[in-house]
């Protein structure tokens, strides 16, 4: 293909090279209708695609950008701290981005990245399409998911946990421990991490031959709000479970602040567990019983990865790795 050029935009549109450029950039005065036309012209064109791989085809922009839905969340902000680690020993410059659990906002970021001509991309979707991807070569603009997969992404690099195994061998351990009335406060299940975490907590109860409960198993976002709400109405209903399970540590704080509000103990009332509420101060109470992703691990391997295909060190073109979890114990069950 043709690689176009701020010439072809301005002849096809009869405008100077100047406008064309101004119009994109947005520095200096150009007319809503002029800039609208010129905008829409140089997507048409793949404009901004081509210029970007021109740019990466001379040289390594030296920089890595990475997108998550939530900084203010322990896990993502010890994942960027990770990738961050590596970017440092390779002399990369780590540019973060916060979704805030968007899916308009991570295109918008992912886009801004991309006209920043980042070296590679880390995304932590909340549900965006790789189509946006689509028309880069993957050797040259790496890209690695981590947390959440959406449809279509099977072909691009993935870290993460197997979270439908996490979410049944972790169901499986309360089972264990004499629970037969088990909940579940679960992640959105548009979002992969999500519906495994939901579908491997369904499974371990049919092995088990726990009955389950539609009442006690809602869908929620990932926020404090969430599951402080959808706790409250769990509670109001008639029979309460005896165990609750959360698909991550801000779903278990909001949960746990309705739990004892409504004066009710844990886990002598009601037993909690959760993905992700790793305490690393020790002083939280209740100490939640937690099945932790090792987020910095994620966050290096993800890195690492982008760098092992920008230097050609590993010509592997997709690769998904999992990582285990590990156990954090309490008094909260």
């Amino acid at each position: 293909m043709n690689t176009v050029t701020l010439k072809d935009i301005a002849d096809q549109l009869g405008l100077s090279v100047t406008t064309v450029s101004r119009a994109l950039s947005g520095n200096g005065r150009v007319k809503k209708e002029t800039t609208d036309k010129v905008v829409e012209l140089a997507e048409k064109s793949n404009y901004m695609v081509n210029s970007l791989a021109r740019s990466l085809r001379l040289s390594d922009t030296r920089s890595i950008g990475i997108v998550v839905p939530d900084i203010s969340n322990n896990f993502f902000s010890n994942v960027i701290k990770g990738a961050q680690e590596v970017c440092h020993e390779r002399g990369y410059m780590l540019m973060v981005c916060n979704s805030d659990e968007n899916a308009h906002y991570e295109e918008e970021a992912l886009k801004t990245l991309l006209e920043k001509q980042v070296s590679g991309l880390i995304v932590a979707s909340v549900g965006s399409c790789p189509k946006i991807f689509s028309r880069y070569p993957k050797n040259r603009l790496p890209v690695v998911y981590i947390d959440n997969v959406p449809t279509g992404a099977e072909n691009y690099d993935l870290v993460s946990i197997d979270n439908y195994t996490a979410a049944l061998e972790f169901t499986r351990s309360v089972i264990s421990r004499g629970y037969r009335e088990i909940g579940m406060i679960a992640g959105p299940r548009k979002q992969s991490s999500g519906l495994m975490r939901y579908k491997g907590f369904v499974q371990a109860l049919m092995d088990e031959g726990v009955e389950l409960v539609p009442e006690w198993i809602v869908e929620s976002e990932f926020s404090l709000e969430s599951g402080y709400e959808n706790m409250k109405k769990i509670l109001s209903g008639g029979k309460m479970p005896r165990a609750m399970l959360f698909a991550n540590n801000k779903l278990a704080y909001g949960a746990v602040k309705a739990i004892l509000e409504a004066g009710l103990r844990i886990p002598e009332d009601m037993a909690v567990v959760s993905f992700d509420a790793f305490d690393h101060t020790g002083l939280v109470t209740p100490q939640i019983v937690s099945l932790n992703q090792p987020a910095e691990e994620i966050g290096r391997r993800a890195c690492e990865r982008i760098v092992e295909k920008l230097s050609g060190s590993d010509h592997q073109q997709v690769k998904h790795v999992f990582l285990k979890p590990f156990y954090t114990n309490g008094n909260s069950w």
